[in-house]
């Protein structure tokens, strides 16, 4: 599957229409969380094929003022506003709107971190979730994440060209720990063996948390500095 039909893929997942007939499905209290005027799920937002950082958080957040209706688009509408939502001459999200999401705020401030500059939203890093059904709070993904994962992010994984793959927040970090049978307890690991590529892995908490949330308070120096020539391109 190219990039772009998994892209589509995931914004049509069969499973919505399955969980929306069989309350037994793990996907239906994420899907039946959206009582009316359904939210399409969200496959990743930024250019996931080239960005050398991707981060991986539980579920995409649903806003009710949200103007654009993605389920109703073409696929190729669908394609681009997805592949660009950050691109500044696309018009999908201005900077202020970007500003105005405290969660793609402190991505951003994630991503400079590691890249020791400022960071490009889209180009720099793109996002996505084990979950791309939205809600509140998390609400669902506990019961839907190994069904949803278990059918995307491996192929998400594989089109990603990221070099570091940043997970935040315990649901991210419980899942893709047992899933690539880490040792728990570590703020980076070098060398995992994922779908597309070997790469390292960095586990944050939520950019939302309280305490501790900047990579050189949780990962040592000389990590840091690695990544950083990673993400650059220099390893």
């Amino acid at each position: 599957m190219t990039r772009d039909e998994l892209l589509v893929a995931i914004v049509r997942c069969p499973e919505i229409d399955r969980a929306r007939a069989d309350s037994r499905h793990p996907c239906a209290d994420i899907v039946g969380w959206q009582k009316a005027d359904f939210q399409a799920p969200e496959p990743w937002r930024g250019r996931i094929d080239s960005a050398p950082i991707l981060f991986l958080s539980s579920n995409p957040s649903i806003d009710e003022n949200e103007r654009s209706r993605v389920s109703s688009k073409t696929d190729a509408e669908i394609i681009e506003y997805y592949q660009r939502s950050f691109d500044s001459d696309a018009g999908h999200i201005s900077a202020s709107a970007y500003n105005s999401v405290a969660f793609w705020r402190g991505v951003r401030a994630r991503a400079a971190e590691l890249l020791g500059r400022d960071a490009a939203p889209g180009v720099d890093f793109a996002l996505t979730e084990l979950v791309h059904c939205k809600s509140r709070g998390e609400q669902g993904v506990a019961r839907a994440h190994l069904t949803c994962a278990g059918r995307w992010l491996d192929p998400v994984l594989g089109v990603s060209g990221a070099s570091v793959v940043v997970l935040l927040g315990r649901q991210a970090r419980d899942h893709c720990v047992a899933r690539w049978k880490l040792d728990k307890g570590w703020s980076v690991y070098w060398d995992v063996a994922t779908p597309g590529r070997e790469r390292a892995v960095v586990v944050l908490p939520h950019p939302n948390a309280r305490g501790k949330r900047k990579v050189g308070d949780l990962v040592g120096a000389d990590d840091l500095q690695k990544l950083r020539a990673l993400v650059s391109g220099q390893d």
